[in-house]
């Protein structure tokens, strides 16, 4: 049975990624994201690299991010990638359920 997008979250990103709207230490809060301007939260402490960047978080900025940050963002803070393409649309479309 294929992992719902709920629990790939819970296993990938919870551990530094929130979706009550509080960022934590480690990572801004997810909750929301889908169409949210890029580096806007006012409780975390976004890169440069991740600053730089301009525009909202489609879910195809979000897939490209999440495929390979360093090359979406040079010098972002966020270190794991999700490579496999089938958990990551599953991750972006729960994610598109947090509002």
């Amino acid at each position: 049975m294929a992992a719902t997008g709920k629990e790939l979250y819970e296993r990938q990103c919870l551990s530094c990624h929130s979706l009550n709207g509080a960022s934590t230490h480690a990572g801004p809060s997810l909750n929301g994201v889908i169409w949210r301007r890029i580096a806007i939260l006012p409780d975390f402490d976004y890169s440069p690299g991740l600053k730089a960047v301009r525009g909202r978080w489609s879910p195809g900025r979000l897939d490209a991010y999440l495929s390979n940050s360093q090359a979406f963002a040079r010098g972002t803070d966020m270190f794991w990638d999700v490579h496999d393409a089938a958990t990551r649309k599953a991750i972006i479309a729960y994610l598109q359920t947090m509002k």
